[in-house]
């Protein structure tokens, strides 16, 4: 049995999707505020459900019972709840369900979390990086995923391009080459990560086949909607003073990731493709498919 923490979330729900086709035996965890409907589809997919909270160990301790591992991809990034908070709940909450998951005498441990170390201080790296320390001496047959930014969010209309507008955004110069990846890539990457050798006790940082900077990325809009769209440069100084300026924690965290993608967020990256055999979503097949479902 492996337990999906964050299993109502897109990423988790893509996970409990592909379990279900290799595995069979998969518990997905949910809290009592999550949408029913989601709840739902993950339950008529074959998936057992368990109510769970980070918060609250008891519950934890119910959800981990008999599992083999555990694969987290939990964030309050869009689903918080009133007592959340990054610390509270990506940090030691995440800290929580290692300790659940080896009381429960399970033996991995899979985190999808992120390298933010080209993007300034902020408390949604902050927490993932407490967690990330806290598994390494947990004692847990490890890996730590790093990918790189998803195509569904840093590509979408809200943070980069809006094919219907015929608009984008671009952060500082937008020439530095960043490998964006599909949410079912980096899914793949978790399920493939419980069993090959080459994840243990690893951390892996991921990214798409092919690096692109934002500008190419603009360009690729353009190809396949046929049109030009109208970019609105953000300096990388004004979102330095965007971060600085931030109170609240989810608006610093993401200035704080703005500015790691205008220093290029995964310059250099070479992940290991050749430990992972898997068929992956390039940028411009990205694209082509919005604009065929567009069409």
């Amino acid at each position: 049995m492996i337990l999906v923490a964050g299993a109502t979330g897109v990423l988790g729900s893509e996970i409990v999707r592909n379990l279900l086709a290799r595995v069979g035996k998969v518990r997905a965890m949910t809290r009592k505020t999550s949408k029913p409907e989601t709840v739902d589809r993950l339950r008529k997919a074959g998936a057992e459900i368990v109510v769970a909270d980070l918060k609250d160990p008891a519950s934890l301790a119910a959800a981990c019972k008999g599992v083999a591992g555990v694969i987290s991809t939990v964030t309050s990034v869009t689903t918080a709840q009133p007592g959340d908070s990054f610390a509270a709940t990506d940090g030691q909450g995440t800290i929580a369900l290692i300790d659940a998951a080896k009381k429960a005498g399970a033996k991995k441990f899979v985190f999808v979390s992120f390298n933010a170390d080209r993007a300034p201080e902020a408390p949604l790296p902050r927490a993932k990086r407490d967690a990330e320390r806290h598994l390494k001496k947990s004692g847990l047959d490890y890996t730590i995923l790093h990918p790189s930014l998803f195509f569904e969010t840093w590509l979408s209309p809200m943070l980069f391009a809006d094919p219907v507008a015929g608009t984008a955004r671009v952060y500082g110069a937008g020439t530095q080459k960043i490998r964006y990846i599909a949410v079912a890539d980096v899914a793949e990457l978790a399920v493939q990560s419980l069993s090959r050798p080459f994840a243990s006790n690893a951390t892996i940082p991921f990214g798409g086949p092919d690096p692109i900077s934002q500008r190419d990325a603009v360009k690729l809009f353009e190809e396949a909607f046929g049109k030009k769209f109208a970019v609105t440069d953000v300096p990388e100084k004004a979102l330095e003073s965007q971060w600085k300026a931030a109170q609240d924690q989810l608006e610093k965290s993401f200035a704080a990731l703005m500015l790691g993608v205008a220093r290029g967020f995964d310059t250099g990256m070479e992940p290991p493709f050749q430990e992972f055999p898997m068929q992956m979503t390039s940028a411009r097949e990205y694209v082509r498919r919005l604009a065929g479902k567009a069409s």
